[in-house]
């Protein structure tokens, strides 16, 4: 340690902390401005992670659990169907599967033509989700209304930030301002 002596005036108390040592080993400080702040052993930390840990585990068993005795029932379900019935619930399942994935790539084509329509017009790309419907006209119609409501948004706010009389002419004789007429 070093036989340097301190002043106390020049220590600034409100940003010194305290340091100790508690009864299990621990190094507990205290600080003034991190009162509300709560600090943890190691043993209190592995703990707190374990139950963590243990809940969520627990959650997702529960979870799987659930999905296996749905799908044991609908299993039970079919086997007591005849032949006839079960067929007709294999055909509409699979026509359920097929309108639904039908749907989806739908959606992904309208997404296309609709990023393609806001490249175009100069519209910022990441709104393109605001638009997206299964049917392509409605995204289209979707789309057109947007890029026209945007740009009439852009065009209104640089108006109004570019609102204001021209800079004077030094050159020119006239003392008149002139307005600054904007068109987009």
């Amino acid at each position: 340690m070093s036989d340097k002596k301190i002043n106390s005036a020049e220590i600034d108390t409100s940003k010194v902390s305290a340091i100790k040592e508690g009864s299990d080993g621990e190094v507990i400080t205290e600080n003034p401005e991190k009162d509300n702040e709560k600090l943890l052993t190691q043993e209190q930390f592995e703990t707190a992670l374990k139950e963590r840990l243990e809940r969520e585990r627990r959650k997702i068993l529960k979870e799987a659990q659930e999905r296996i005795e749905k799908e044991r029932q609908e299993a039970e379900r079919l086997a007591k169907l005849s032949a006839e019935e079960k067929e007709k619930e294999l055909i509409k399942k699979t026509e359920d599967e097929i309108r639904e994935r039908e749907q989806q790539v739908a959606i992904r084509e309208n997404r296309i033509e609709a990023v393609e329509l806001f490249q175009k017009s100069g519209v910022p790309v990441e709104l393109v989700s605001y638009v997206i419907d299964v049917d392509k006209d409605k995204t289209l119609e979707n789309a057109d209304n947007f890029i026209k409501k945007y740009k009439e948004s852009v065009s209104k706010t640089v108006a109004e930030q570019l609102k204001g009389v021209a800079p004077k002419d030094l050159k020119s004789e006239t003392k008149e301002p002139v307005k600054v007429v904007t068109s987009f």
